[in-house]
């Protein structure tokens, strides 16, 4: 979480307070906000997989100007964390902390979403700026282009012990991380809700005395 990091400009405030405001500030105060957030985006993505970017629109002292992320790992959040500590945006000292908060959807505030929050802008519920689909998208896009070893992309091999028994092994882009899911039944289950594309064989001297039956490639 980076703390009060984005600057409100007044039209962005009366906004949130449900105060009419000009068509001109409206859309000088989106492109602000869109410009902050692409901006952050980029960055952040540099330290790994980026899932999750949120703006607080809430005006209580304790959340305005908050900025919420979430990496796919806890690795890529401390590369993040410990690159941008003591480090300014725009004049402003990027104050940043863990989040207590273990889901952002438990914390945000429902009935915003809905459009229906009574308590407005001093809410203690995350109230979060709207920001334009198809620039995430892209953004995600842009991301992906840049970096393409953060695209999961999951090695599912199937393989036959000694006991005839099958099991799956799941393994990411640098074979890290194995997780074996034993059982011919979550096998089958697999098989069923998953679209697989084989790519062939190939042995691998690491799985110790199990036999490697067929390769498959499954993009997350």
């Amino acid at each position: 979480m980076f703390k009060h990091l984005y600057q409100n400009p007044p039209a962005a405030i009366a906004f949130a307070e449900g105060s009419k405001i000009s068509d001109k500030d409206l859309k000088e105060y989106l492109i602000n906000l869109e410009k902050f957030y692409e901006e952050m985006f980029i960055e952040l993505s540099n330290y790994g997989e980026l899932k999750e970017l949120y703006i607080v629109d809430n005006l209580g002292d304790h959340l305005i100007g908050n900025v919420y992320a979430r990496f796919n790992d806890e690795v890529s959040a401390s590369k993040a964390f410990n690159a941008l500590a003591g480090k300014y945006y725009h004049s402003n000292l990027v104050e940043e902390e863990y989040s207590p908060i273990n889901s952002i959807r438990d914390a945000r505030c429902k009935k915003f979403d809905e459009g229906v929050c009574q308590r407005g802008a001093l809410c203690n519920f995350l109230h979060m700026k709207q920001i334009n689909k198809a620039l995430i998208q892209s953004l995600k896009d842009e991301m992906y282009e840049k970096h393409p070893e953060y695209k999961k992309i999951g090695l599912i091999i199937f393989i036959k012990t000694n006991k005839e028994s099958m099991n799956i092994v799941q393994v990411n882009h640098l074979w890290k991380n194995m997780i074996i899911i034993r059982g011919k039944k979550l096998l089958e289950d697999g098989m069923k809700n998953t679209k697989w594309k084989k790519i062939g064989k190939k042995k691998i001297e690491k799985l110790h005395r199990k036999e490697l039956i067929l390769l498959y490639l499954k993009e997350n």
